[in-house]
């Protein structure tokens, strides 16, 4: 009776701890991401705090009770490792394609997680940058991009402000940067950049890239005033702590909008 008794108990122990190291697996994976930017030089880091992150994270993927939250992070990590680590553009364009199989994966598994859409649509929007347009139109990239923007953007209605301003984000930059190819992404107007941009920006104003995006737009349309009126306000500011060489690698750029300063 005694042993009998205590077989259930040793198979809850086991349980029990076989659930604490997957929660343990997306804690450690959280704890690597923080210091991704260690040891970082020229605004690139070398890599090996985040792929430690990536190996956590798909660990976590195999327990439902921490697979979603696990695979917005994974995507996100997949983006700093590819942006932040890999100066070679036919490199970056190999490990996009790959991220963005899983991605959609993970997407479709969560279609109404906005961290999901969000993380794999940049991952997507990465990998058609590293190809040809017509590629990417091809691979039905373009009109995906476009979906998961509309989705998120109709999570305002939810009072999602963050969510939704990506969704705006991510439609101003495609008018802005999609070739209008007739007959196939007509949809595409340069002007509408402004307005959906404009959009995501009064959504969430403290967003450095939506600001640097849209100043781009109007340096590209000679609207220099315009463009300088959005980054003086920022680009004396340092970078945060916590998202270290994003917002550094903006600055950057921003500078060299205004080569004045």
């Amino acid at each position: 009776m005694i042993l009998l008794y205590k077989v259930p108990l040793i198979i809850f122990a086991l349980l029990t701890s076989l659930s604490f190291a997957q929660s343990s697996y997306l804690q450690l994976g959280d704890s690597y991401y923080t210091l991704r930017a260690e040891n970082s030089k020229n605004n690139m880091a070398n890599g090996k705090n985040v792929k430690e992150a990536i190996k956590y994270y798909n660990l976590a993927l195999e327990d439902s009770s921490t697979k979603e939250e696990a695979a917005w992070k994974l995507l996100r990590a997949y983006y700093f490792l590819g942006c932040f680590t890999m100066p070679n553009t036919k490199d970056r364009e190999i490990f996009f394609a790959d991220t963005k199989k899983q991605g959609k994966s993970l997407f479709l598994e969560f279609p109404e997680n906005p961290e999901i859409a969000y993380w794999y649509s940049v991952n997507l929007a990465l990998w058609a940058s590293t190809v040809n347009p017509i590629t990417a139109w091809h691979a039905g990239s373009v009109t995906e991009t476009r979906e998961i923007a509309q989705m998120l953007m109709a999570t305002e209605k939810k009072g999602n402000k963050i969510s939704a301003a990506r969704g705006y984000q991510i439609l101003g930059r495609a008018h802005h940067k999609i070739p209008n190819i007739i007959f196939v992404l007509n949809w595409v107007k340069r002007d509408s950049s402004e307005y959906y941009l404009k959009k995501s920006m009064n959504l969430n104003p403290n967003d450095l890239v939506t600001r640097l995006f849209l100043a781009e737009y109007y340096k590209e349309i000679g609207k220099e005033q315009e463009a300088e009126n959005l980054l003086l306000p920022v680009i004396k500011n340092r970078p945060r702590y916590e998202s270290y060489l994003e917002d550094e690698r903006n600055f950057i750029k921003m500078r060299r909008l205004l080569p004045e300063l």
